[in-house]
């Protein structure tokens, strides 16, 4: 019997069908495993936060919540909550730990490539979902990695119930307060922004007296914080690269150093990362007085934002073409970013404390977990401050210098047409590597950047930090550290992951996720 050419190309392209619809049935199918997994590690990680050996700050919450202490109590074993630094569980506990790290990336890596394996675009909503699940241990935890949320709060309870500037004064000064003894650093007065410190003072003003409320209202806010840069990178890439928005919100939302920094320790990096990919939109729309303005907010939250700034100004320079045009963006962004700044600040004036208290923080004075701060121990004869005063001298100028001459090699590749996202996440790793003061969840921002770009080197690069970020805390701090060599090269382990997924992309997880997207082989 003949076979017509209409049934022979059903026939063929049945054939192709089923092998593609098996691909897509498998991605969805390995798309649950990795959010059912995470969720399980997630738990873990809340369990052994109940250790001696690994809980580094406590919260109120088991004493708030007896439920979560009783649910608490009865899933661990006993010698994993109460082992000490010195015990030979403590190693255990570590190794548990890392194996936690390694599993948690790599469920989100195969929710990347689940996500690029399929054929039909995820929504945005049942991509947010799965962040308020892995929310809940985090939010619940016993322990913390991080205690500047409560410094946060004690700020924040200084405008709010006190009524004063935490620009001009410093939390030692309320010897009363119930809360002081939870807030580290009580005699520096604010080094953060006035944007930050305002809301701050409404989170504060909300929560009341009660500390668990306060640290809970807090936490909220950080994650709606970060589901909200979630929806902003979203929005980006379905405006640049449709086909990529639901990946680049996989890639920022569910990554495990973002959500264990903002929502787990609370950060309010997130808040600097939302307003920088707001910048980022705006950009892309070619309304740039709204890009400055937005920068210039975030940098009224950490001042640290400002890096971005000529970087931002160069991407708007480059897109226009005459002289007068150019010299008009220069006079509007500057007259944006000074009235923005300056109305910003009226609400908390403080004359020149602010910058005074950014100049004075240890985060400016002091070395801790850099790479500068290893190589001043090899450089040094003691690991005294003070004895290796004179070496850090002559690290100061060559920090600075470094960092000049990376922003001077991503000036030449944004002549050459890169991006300005590419160029941020440069720009801020080379800026991190530069500082002598560091701490993981400066590599918020990086990652949210990385989403914009799309799988290659700088994805590999957040993967780096993401992986370099979280095992940080085997070795932080020294009387937990299982081991000396962990607190010592403590920089190596934060840095070093990222270094060599820079020098070698190929050494990520996420190297094949062109080739396992159905899309490149049309």
């Amino acid at each position: 019997m003949a076979v017509s050419r209409r049934d022979h190309k059903a026939e063929i392209t049945s054939a192709v069908s089923l092998p593609l619809s098996g691909w897509r049935h498998a991605a969805a199918s390995w798309l649950s495993v990795s959010v059912a997994g995470s969720f399980v590690l997630y738990g873990v990680l809340f369990l052994l936060m109940r250790a001696g050996s690994m809980r580094r700050y406590n919260t109120p919450v088991l004493d708030g919540w007896p439920w979560v202490r009783a649910l608490s109590d009865r899933l661990p074993p006993d010698v994993l909550v109460t082992a000490t630094p010195q015990s030979p569980q403590a190693a255990a506990n570590a190794a548990l730990y890392g194996l936690l790290v390694v599993g948690l990336v790599g469920l989100w890596a195969l929710a990347l490539r689940s996500i690029r394996s399929r054929s039909r675009p995820v929504q945005l909503r049942w991509l947010l979902l799965p962040q308020l699940l892995f929310s809940v241990p985090l939010v619940s935890a016993a322990g913390l990695f991080s205690r500047d949320i409560y410094l946060y709060m004690f700020y924040g309870r200084i405008l709010a119930r006190y009524g004063e500037n935490p620009f001009l004064v410093v939390p030692s000064r309320f010897a009363g307060d119930p809360h002081l003894p939870w807030a580290p650093w009580q005699d520096l007065p604010s080094a953060y922004g006035p944007v930050w410190l305002m809301l701050s003072g409404a989170l504060s003003a909300l929560a009341g007296d009660s500390l668990l409320v306060n640290l809970l209202t807090y936490k909220a806010a950080f994650l709606t914080l970060h589901m909200l840069t979630t929806v902003a990178v979203w929005e980006w890439l379905r405006q640049a690269r449709p086909e990529l928005a639901a990946w680049g919100a996989v890639f920022y939302g569910w990554n495990p150093l973002v959500l264990m920094e903002t929502v787990g320790n609370g950060h309010n990096d997130v808040m600097v990362t939302l307003l920088a990919i707001l910048s980022l939109l705006a950009a892309r729309n070619r309304r740039w007085l709204y890009a400055v303005l937005f920068l210039t907010v975030a940098a009224m939250v950490k001042l640290t934002a400002v890096v971005l700034m000529p970087v931002l100004l160069l991407g708007w320079l480059l897109s226009l073409s005459t002289l007068r045009d150019r010299l008009r963006a220069v006079t509007g962004a500057s007259a944006v970013a000074a009235s923005t700044a300056l109305l910003l600040y009226l609400p908390l004036w403080a004359g020149d404390a602010m910058i005074e208290n950014v100049l004075q923080n240890p985060a400016v004075t002091r070395y801790q977990n850099s790479l500068w701060e290893t190589a001043a121990y090899k450089l040094g004869s003691s690991h005294d401050e003070a004895a290796l005063a004179p070496v850090y001298r002559y690290l100061g100028p060559l920090r600075n210098l470094a960092l000049a001459g990376a922003f001077l090699f991503i000036v030449r590749r944004l002549l050459k047409g890169m991006d300005v996202p590419d160029a941020w996440v440069w720009l801020w790793f080379a800026y991190t590597l530069s500082l002598s003061w560091i701490w993981p969840w400066y590599f918020v921002l990086p990652v949210a950047l990385a989403a914009l770009c799309g799988p290659g080197r700088v994805s590999a690069l957040a993967v780096g930090l993401t992986l370099g970020g979280m095992l940080f805390w085997l070795g932080w701090p020294d009387d937990l550290a299982v081991a000396p060599w962990l607190f010592e090269h403590r920089a190596l382990i934060l840095f070093g992951p990222a270094v060599l997924a820079a020098l070698l992309p190929g050494l990520s997880p996420l190297r094949s996720l062109r080739a396992a997207s159905p899309r490149h082989a049309e």
